[in-house]
């Protein structure tokens, strides 16, 4: 099973951002299958490839999700 999990943007350089997640662990992940990316905007990530943009309302719900809350 695989899960994608949730980042929020922090820089961005080209085809790769840095991102954090709710744990605050940066990391980097590649945006190239995801245009019209901005710092601050949430996005799904499987495989250190970003696969989707998401809200915050999203993003929240599924870290919630991650938390058992």
């Amino acid at each position: 099973m695989c899960l994608s999990i949730p980042y929020k943007i922090k820089k961005i350089n080209g085809q790769k951002a840095i991102v954090d997640n709710y744990d605050q662990q940066e990391r980097e992940v590649n945006v190239e299958l995801i245009g019209n990316l901005k710092i601050g905007d949430w996005i799904l990530s499987l495989n250190n490839f970003a696969t989707q943009k998401i809200s915050a309302k999203e993003a929240e719900e599924i870290i919630k999700l991650f938390n058992y809350e």
